[in-house]
């Protein structure tokens, strides 16, 4: 029993320890309708959550941010803002609009987790050298993501703007605000989209050197677009709507009927 006993004890102390180095930063949100948060210059995984509160909770597990004892009297320099949160970020707020800068170097793990009040707009940009992966969860209003990576988006019903470059973009919606455009793009990843069955809309989808796939239930002249090569195909679904485009260059495409 003793070392069962031990190896339990080792357990906790591992997640107490992991809990202990979690850091905090809220920032409150008076009118998360009327608010843009913009995220830039992340690295790493940076999972986002959307929830019924009114306040931007980031949780960092990237370590402690204390000055060493050499730097006593000194202050840290970044080239992006200052880490005016304690956690390597920078926030800046303007009339709606908050701006959140990581200021970590693309090559020290940075590790956040997000929630945002889930009817707030979102921004996100990240360059090519952070290795930067995006996933978000349970968002209700518009989602810009411009990153070169993956790009996993579960449970979103605004208009989308999204582009990658060497990353796959998955997306399956809960519901779907059909009256505003939305664009969906890869280089060479694969871009695979879950659709409610009954959204309307004008959708275009273009690829050079993938494929298409698909189970909407298209007209007779159209059935032999289950699986196409070097593409491009505009359909109207359930009647028409706003536009919604899908184009990858050496990816292919999935659009699959939800519920």
């Amino acid at each position: 029993m003793k070392p069962i006993k031990l190896s339990i004890l080792t357990a906790f102390l591992l997640i107490t320890a992991g809990v202990l180095s979690a850091q905090e930063y809220k920032i409150a949100v008076q009118n998360p309708k009327e608010t843009r948060v913009i995220l830039k210059d992340f690295s790493g995984e940076l999972p986002i959550e959307g929830y019924s509160g009114s306040e931007i909770v980031i949780t960092s597990t990237s370590g402690k941010f204390e000055i060493p004892e050499k730097a006593r009297g000194l202050k840290p320099i970044f080239p992006g803002g200052t880490d005016n949160t304690g956690i390597g970020l920078d926030i800046s707020k303007t009339d709606n609009t908050i701006t959140i800068s990581c200021l970590l170097p693309f090559t020290r793990r940075s590790d956040y987790k997000i929630r945002l009040p889930e009817d707030v707009a979102v921004e996100l940009t990240s360059g090519c050298e952070r290795s930067n992966s995006v996933s978000v969860k349970g968002m209700k209003s518009e989602l810009d993501i411009q990153t070169c990576h993956n790009i996993d988006l579960t449970d979103v019903s605004g208009p989308l703007v999204l582009s990658t470059i060497s990353g796959n973009i998955t997306i399956v919606y809960g519901k779907i605000n059909a009256a505003k455009s939305s664009s969906i793009s890869s280089i060479s990843g694969d871009i695979d989209i879950t659709l409610p069955a009954k959204t309307p809309m004008d959708i275009e989808m273009n690829t050079i050197s993938g494929s298409i796939y698909s189970d909407f239930d298209f007209d007779d002249s159209k059935k032999d677009l289950k699986k196409v090569g070097g593409n491009a195909f505009n359909h109207t679904l359930n009647g028409g709507g706003a536009k919604y485009s899908i184009s990858s260059i050496s990816g292919a495409i999935f659009l699959r009927k939800g519920k």
